[in-house]
């Protein structure tokens, strides 16, 4: 598919993947909505950026139809903002469970809810769901973290075979260890050289976004990889 003049909302903007992302649809002559909770700063002719929280319906449903009002329709959702806590079940808050689910779950069913009548509409459209190898692998001390990932696959699937009739994508993305802001909430680990970069995942979801009508990527799986010297 094209991505040039192509309308795009890109959620977490501001930081790691998000901007990786946001820079190379840019340079593919994309239009960005980015949205974040915090201001990204990018100054492009094509780039707009919004304070959303994600994690909150009205302001998910208000700033989607500006959208639409602007530009009458969006052709790419990529739902990428999330973030972890590293701590054993019983440690953690309450609140910070529920957080982390308004954010990596329920932000993706309002944003996506939110863009289907008009995918439908057009009869196209791609939605990039940002999981995480957690989404199908338990880590110790990520239960909850690991919850919402798992949940992101399982939409992301269900979607897939409920909207593909409507010649609308979805892929699920579910990246290893990658070198961004993500770890720097969690002291047991920190970005190192041996994670992936973000421009190189980013490379990956620009490639399904590109891909012809008659192809479809489901699930991608990355990983770090050390060749052996």
């Amino acid at each position: 598919m094209e991505v040039k003049n192509k309308i795009a909302i890109v959620t977490g903007s501001s930081k790691g993947l998000g901007l990786a992302i946001v820079n190379q649809l840019l340079e593919e002559g994309a239009i960005v909505i980015g949205w974040s909770r915090s201001h990204t700063k990018i100054d492009h002719p094509n780039f707009k950026s919004c304070q959303v929280n994600v994690g909150d319906e009205v302001e998910i449903k208000a700033n989607f139809d500006a959208v639409i009002k602007e530009h009458g329709s969006v052709d790419f959702i990529v739902n990428n903002a999330g973030f972890g806590i590293y701590s054993p079940l019983v440690e953690m808050d309450s609140s910070d469970i529920k957080q982390m689910f308004d954010t990596n779950v329920f932000g993706i069913f309002y944003l996506t809810k939110c863009a289907i009548p008009s995918m439908k509409e057009k009869k196209s459209g791609h939605i990039i769901n940002i999981s995480s190898i957690a989404g199908i692998t338990g880590i110790e001390n990520m239960s909850v973290y690991n919850a919402t990932k798992f949940a992101v696959k399982g939409l992301s699937e269900s979607l897939f075979k409920e909207l593909r009739p409507h010649g609308i994508k979805v892929t699920c993305v579910l990246p290893g260890s990658i070198s961004t802001n993500f770890f720097d909430e969690i002291p047991e680990f920190s970005s190192n050289r041996t994670m992936m970069s973000p421009n190189d995942v980013a490379d990956t979801i620009m490639h399904c976004l590109k891909s012809p009508s008659s192809m479809h990527h489901v699930n991608i799986e990355l990983r770090p990889f050390s060749a052996p010297e």
